[in-house]
């Protein structure tokens, strides 16, 4: 009986050890879509920087002129994004994490540069627009 008792433990415990490695796995590499934009923020009046150039993580850098967008594959809760100026300014370093609830976030860099918060959004694809297009009939004769 005490050996049926210790196996029963031993087994519960295995299951246990690798439903808590599971948890930690999904938390610590879950993956985002993060688009970075550098455009300027009308209802703020904040210009966005002319030519720069953005690294997230430790991924590959990428040139931005002011209003262009463009997306990053992340994985983690923590990020690093490096803004390097063209124009001499030392570059911009930021750590920031990301919420597991999300899967695609909007970054802006004018905010982001200027202290504001929040400098990123979780971002939405809006639905597809049903176009009002006649059909032909169905019932030929």
């Amino acid at each position: 009986m005490e050996m049926k008792k210790r196996r029963l433990i031993i087994r519960a415990a295995i299951v246990i050890t690798w439903i808590g490695l599971g948890g930690i796995l999904f938390v610590t590499s879950r993956g985002h879509s993060l688009l970075v934009d550098n455009r300027n923020v009308a209802a703020l009046n904040i210009r966005a920087p002319d030519l720069i150039t953005v690294t997230v993580d430790k991924g590959k850098s990428t040139e931005f002129l002011r209003g262009d967008r463009a997306i990053f594959k992340v994985g983690g809760g923590k990020h690093r994004i490096t803004v390097e100026y063209t124009d001499g300014t030392p570059p911009f370093i930021k750590t920031f994490t990301l919420p597991l609830k999300g899967d695609m976030y909007l970054l802006s860099i004018p905010k982001l540069t200027n202290g504001i918060e929040p400098f990123y959004e979780e971002f939405v694809n809006a639905a597809p627009v049903a176009r009002d297009v006649e059909e032909a009939p169905t019932d030929i004769p």
